[in-house]
């Protein structure tokens, strides 16, 4: 910002016009906390040092800043603060505003990620049970990711060609100061989700060191994807350490590349089902021939069946009409038999059945007598 050399300012002006310029510093600052005091409004303001003179700076870092960070700031703490300088007016006293707060040293940071990861595990928030089952064929797709360097671009690349609808938020993913970008983003792919403009959610980064994972390791960021609508892939690399994160999403993986891959698998799979239904088909022709050849066979055999079992009837029914022709008592009567009925009309066949003076019917081939019983021997 430039100004007029002889332009005169007055105090108020002046701290302006240094305020505007130290809002478009990104600085980083590294100290002991030697004071510390949280207010009541939830802004925390504290003192750090150097390590090898008397050199200090107030800072502040507001009550919504400090809880993204996650971490509880306590005296003798080393830090690494990024934010910029601020005159505050009233007493023309530097301060610097702290955007955001992470610990220095491998050591500490490892000692935070345990006890924050003892603490979510405690309360279910890594367990399987809460793991949901990404949709079959996916389309619309919320990725959060930085849009400088390969990231992006390996994912897309490994997405494959099934119509997916990507919405993309450019955010930053390395170290602590990713933590507000990452939280603003999710909240405004909560909204999409909501509204069913996204079906998955993916973070995405490439791998890196325990300090450059630190906003992985966030709570609020763990709870807001452990918490997100729809199911979340977490893509952000790892080593031993997994980010808190990963552990939190329904999917991990270790590479956004692995997590476009995951996206494509119902896909793929569909595709590969698809690629077989030539064979499938020329199979189900053959079966189809073969089961009508069987069943022409079949029929031809049903009709000589068929056929034979007439024929056996009719031999049958001309056997039986022969042999009731041939035994037929009437066939007698032409013999010159007869048959004789008593008054009963059952047949005699013995005298011992009639008495003198009984009235019996000879039947004879042509016409009936009666007559009655004179005597009998």
């Amino acid at each position: 910002m430039l100004f007029e050399e002889d332009k005169i300012f007055t105090v108020s002006e002046f701290i302006g016009f240094l305020n505007e310029i130290f809002k478009t510093q990104d600085v980083r600052l590294s100290g002991e906390i030697c004071e510390l005091k949280r207010a009541a409004s939830g802004h925390v303001y504290f003192t750090i040092k150097d390590k090898d003179d008397n050199a200090v700076m107030d800072c502040i870092i507001w009550a919504r800043n400090y809880e993204l960070c996650g971490v509880t700031l306590e005296v003798g703490m080393e830090v690494l603060l990024a934010g910029h300088p601020n005159v505050y007016a009233p007493s023309g006293r530097l301060s610097f505003i702290a955007e955001t707060v992470e610990l220095v040293g491998e050591g500490a940071l490892k000692k935070a990620y345990d006890a924050l990861r003892k603490k979510l595990e405690a309360e279910g928030l890594f367990a399987p049970e809460r793991k949901r089952e990404l949709p079959e064929y996916v389309q619309k797709i919320g990725v959060i990711t930085s849009m400088k360097g390969a990231v992006i671009h390996d994912f897309e690349n490994n997405l494959g060609k099934f119509g997916f609808k990507v919405n993309v938020i450019d955010s930053r993913v390395e170290g602590q100061q990713a933590v507000m970008p990452i939280m603003k983003a999710i909240e405004c792919m909560r909204r999409e989700a909501e509204k069913g403009m996204i079906e998955v959610l993916v973070i995405i980064r490439g791998g890196g060191s325990l300090e450059s994972l630190q906003a992985f390791n966030n709570e609020a960021l763990v709870r807001a994807v452990s918490d997100f609508p729809v199911p979340v892939i977490a893509g952000i690399g790892h080593d031993k350490d997994v980010p808190l994160m990963a552990l939190a999403a329904d999917f991990m993986t270790s590479t956004p590349t692995a997590a476009a891959h995951l996206l494509g698998r119902s896909w793929e799979e569909a595709y590969a089902k698809l690629q077989q239904v030539p064979h499938l088909l020329n199979r189900i022709d053959q079966e189809v021939k073969r089961l009508r050849g069987d069943l022409d066979l079949a029929r031809g055999r049903m009709l000589e069946y068929i056929k034979r079992a007439i024929a056996h009837a009719k031999d049958q029914f001309d056997y039986a009409e022969r042999f009731m022709r041939i035994h037929d008592p009437r066939r007698q009567l032409a013999l010159g038999y007869s048959i004789v009925r008593g008054s009963n009309g059952k047949i005699i066949k013995s005298a011992d059945v009639v008495n003198n003076g009984d009235v019996i019917e000879t039947e004879l081939a042509k016409g009936k007598l009666w007559s009655r019983v004179n005597g009998k021997e």
